[in-house]
């Protein structure tokens, strides 16, 4: 699960993102929030994997998202998240908005923490769940890609069948 801990609120003519604030204060409504803390961070591989952020003011949970995707960088290597907000009822909402942040003190506003949120069943189709942020449990990429080629019959004929069905267009 991404963290973002947000500074103090502040407005600014609006930027190539339409944002015209960042940060956090008492009162701003969750579109107020998610408008605010949504954009301009250094947002590694790791975020594309992750569900859900989470957005953090003086170490209290201020909003739950679901993140639909992570926009391009820009120049100078910062993204945008985009994704929608989570309601009470949710369950995500209901364990994390309004309680302590799970993500520990840093100076970097960016953090990652592992959640049951972000467990997915592994994507070798055994059906177990994976650990946070992952497609499949340690090995089973190689349990997938074996699987398959012995429907094939073997390397040799796997390989001959990739080599005649794939084009660069794929």
């Amino acid at each position: 699960m991404l963290t973002i801990a947000l500074g103090a609120y502040q407005t600014f003519p609006t930027d190539e993102y339409g944002r015209s604030s960042a940060g956090w204060r008492p009162g701003l409504t969750d579109e107020e929030v998610y408008q605010a803390g949504r954009g301009r961070w250094r947002l590694g591989t790791r975020a594309e994997r992750e569900r859900y952020a989470l957005f953090t003011a003086m170490g209290i949970v201020v909003l739950a998202v679901e993140i639909d995707s992570i926009a391009a960088a820009d120049p100078d290597g910062r993204r945008t998240i985009d994704g929608t907000i989570l309601k009470p009822g949710h369950p995500v909402y209901d364990r994390y908005v309004g309680g302590a942040t799970p993500a520990g003190k840093s100076q970097n506003p960016v953090q990652y923490v592992g959640s049951p949120f972000d467990r997915t069943l592994c994507a070798c189709g055994c059906g177990s769940e994976t650990p946070s942020g992952r497609n499949f449990i340690a090995g089973h990429d190689q349990k997938a890609i074996h699987t398959r080629i012995a429907k094939v019959g073997g390397v040799v004929q796997f390989l001959d069948w990739f080599d005649k069905t794939w084009t660069e267009t794929n």
